[in-house]
């Protein structure tokens, strides 16, 4: 089968669970490899053909970010046809990817505590549509959830106050003890089908940015604002690093230390053990 092809065949399964934003992201990426080598059938390729390939994009002058984008997206589609038997081989066997830091905005604490209780206090004040999506930002913020799992999130995978699911990004299973706060922000007596009412990303983060300031938080907001949140939240309440790197679904501390460097309190208490010197 020819990689442009069954790529697209993979995008069409999943296009439920990406946003539009996503899909573009993925097809434009996918479209570079295929400008690449055109017409390229999936046993074609091989670790040496994705060497070349990411060769090709320094040459063309690619940003670190662009080129790491690019790779990230193949590898994902790679991995598929590898797992699906239409590679033989794994292509990125020892390719490493690098990674090019971005500050993460986030809710701090006090910002969190405070949009919290606004909306407890004042929902019957908004209309359906911004209660749905204020809920459905409030509940990442306390469980990590991100956007896509939160649209498949269903009644069966909560049980007993916590929430056991296989996350769509990763496919890393997930196990979220949930907080008393996210616990008020569950729709009572679902026993059955999907938890949240969840429209499409674009609109989602459209009606999030409207409501915001109606309880009083005006600065940028989008959706995934909450999973970093969520993440800084663990990180300064003391909430050790694996731990947070395991309800993030993580599949190492490494990704969970991006959240660290932007939380002075982490960095305050971990500064404290030079005390022990003393």
């Amino acid at each position: 089968m020819l990689f442009f092809e069954a790529s697209l065949n993979y995008l069409e399964q999943d296009k439920d669970n990406l946003s539009p934003l996503t899909i573009r992201t993925y097809y434009w990426n996918l479209k570079k490899f295929e400008d690449f080598q055109p017409r390229l059938n999936c046993a074609e390729i091989d670790n040496i053909l994705v060497r070349k390939y990411k060769q090709h994009l320094l040459s063309k002058g690619n940003k670190p970010n662009t080129i790491n984008k690019a790779l990230t997206v193949l590898r994902i589609f790679l991995r598929k046809m590898y797992v699906d038997g239409l590679i033989k081989d794994e292509p990125f066997k020892n390719i490493k990817i690098g990674r090019v830091y971005t500050h993460r905005g986030f809710l701090t604490t006090n910002e969190l505590k405070h949009l919290y209780l606004n909306f407890l206090d004042n929902r019957q004040f908004l209309s359906e549509a911004e209660q749905n999506v204020m809920n459905v930002f409030l509940f990442s913020c306390f469980t990590g959830l991100r956007y896509s799992d939160l649209h498949t999130l269903d009644a069966s995978e909560i049980f007993d106050w916590k929430i056991r699911k296989q996350t769509h990004k990763t496919g890393e299973p997930v196990y979220i003890p949930i907080p008393l706060q996210a616990r008020l922000l569950l729709p009572p007596k679902i026993k059955q089908g999907k938890v949240f009412k969840v429209v499409e990303n674009s609109h989602f983060n459209r009606i999030l940015r409207k409501v915001a300031p109606k309880l009083g938080y005006y600065k940028y907001i989008h959706c995934h604002l909450a999973r970093h949140t969520f993440a800084t939240t663990c990180i300064t309440l003391g909430i050790s690093l694996p731990a947070t790197s395991k309800l993030l679904g993580h599949r190492n501390v490494e990704t969970t230390l991006i959240y660290a460097k932007f939380v002075d309190t982490f960095l305050d208490k971990e500064m404290k053990k030079f005390n022990k010197l003393q």
